[in-house]
């Protein structure tokens, strides 16, 4: 039983180290993911941060500064020859990467947008991340969402006012406010990236075919081990028949060698046999009298198993059985079980003799039985090819 328990925590010990590698393998690539949309986030508003920058002063600056016929305004589509200004460049800019890129938007909002202008409302983590930017500008927030095996990373960046930017809003007549100051944060642009974890999951096409290869080989070995340990089990299981139960405990457990040894200890030894079975064999056909003294010996070994005796081996008609050895209870407890067990013997043989009468056995058994508590020589006896566990003495 220890054996098979040992097989079934070696299997479930191997089961669960290979489901947990994909898991492993999962949350890093969950990790990889996430820090790989982060750092795209981080660059690209880095990147327009700077091309806003570089259309707000060497562009828009220099156009104003010519006092040339070019107007800069947020409804440039309707002046040919206009440009926009740099909020309403952002925003151009936003719809044309949300267009191209599936997985990237760019929004460029604030919480006092021109009048007139399309605008949609701040959504809660919107809100929550301007009122942090005005209160600590020099920060970036990011916000990170999974969504069964897609990934989204919303980062937010303050939008802060330079000098030209105050001229302008505080200026504008569709401006609502008009008292702000450089450094002012007058909105925010967030990038949103998603991605499915699939396009990453792929990159591990060698490690997810090594983990098929790996997880193959480790269900094949447990295949084998369990043919191999079901087929041990079935071999065990045989040789018990030819071992007392203790014996076999013994040997298998470890608590005995299988080398020739023996030691000197009091046990109690059982004898019985059958009263003329010489007769009784010449009556009965070799068929009817294996399958009755089969019956017997069953019978009977049970008893001596119920009350704790080593059975040594049956001899012909006769039963040798041992109580001491390899478990003992004490000798005087031990000489008593091998009383009681007699006495249940032979209530059992009567019980056995009404069955045989009534099958047609004229002369059913008879038995002898001899016990004798004594000093002894118990453990292997024969040669290193073949021996028996047994006792002489006594």
């Amino acid at each position: 039983m220890d054996a098979r328990a040992n097989g079934r925590v070696l299997i479930l010990l191997v089961v669960v180290l290979l489901a947990g590698l994909p898991i492993a393998v999962w949350l890093d690539l969950r990790s990889i993911s996430e820090a790989a949309l982060r750092r795209q986030a981080s660059d690209m508003n880095s990147a327009i941060t700077e091309i806003r920058a570089f259309y707000s002063t060497d562009i828009v600056d220099r156009v104003l500064a010519a006092h040339g016929t070019t107007l800069v305004t947020n409804e440039y589509k309707n002046h040919p020859g206009a440009i926009p200004i740099p909020a309403t460049f952002s925003l151009e800019l936003g719809h044309v990467i949300e267009t191209r890129q599936g997985n990237l938007q760019y929004t460029f909002t604030s919480d006092f947008p021109f009048k007139h202008r399309r605008h949609p409302p701040l959504d809660p983590f919107e809100r929550a991340s301007l009122a942090a930017l005005r209160a600590q500008p020099n920060q970036e927030i990011v916000d990170v969402t999974n969504h069964g095996l897609m990934t989204r990373v919303r980062l937010v960046a303050p939008v802060m006012m330079a000098a030209s930017c105050v001229a302008c809003h505080n200026s504008h007549p569709d401006s609502p406010k008009h008292d702000w100051k450089v450094g002012d944060v007058r909105g925010i642009q967030e990038l949103t990236v998603e991605q499915p974890l699939a396009t990453n999951l792929f990159s591990f096409r060698f490690l997810l075919l090594y983990l098929v290869f790996a997880g193959a080989l480790g269900f094949g070995f447990i295949a084998i081990q369990r043919r191999q340990s079901q087929f041990l089990a079935s071999i065990a299981t045989k040789v018990s028949r030819y071992l007392s139960p203790q014996i076999y405990e013994a040997i298998f457990s470890g608590r005995a060698d299988v080398t020739i040894s023996t030691r000197r200890k009091k046990l109690t030894i059982f004898f019985s046999d059958i009263k003329d079975f010489t007769s009784t064999t010449e009556r009965l056909q070799p068929e009817e009298l294996t399958a009755l003294l089969n019956e017997y010996f069953t019978e009977m070994s049970a008893i001596a198993l119920e009350y704790g005796g080593t059975i040594d081996k049956f001899v012909g008609d006769a039963i040798l059985v041992f109580f001491g050895d390899p478990e003992t209870k004490g000798v005087a407890q031990d000489a008593e079980a091998c009383l009681r067990m007699a006495v249940a013997m032979q209530r059992r043989l009567g019980a056995l003799n009404v069955r045989w009468r009534a099958r047609g056995i004229e002369r059913p058994f008879r038995v002898r039985i001899g016990i004798n508590t004594g000093y002894c020589n118990v453990g292997n006896f024969g040669s290193a090819d073949r021996m028996d566990y047994t006792i002489i003495g006594a």
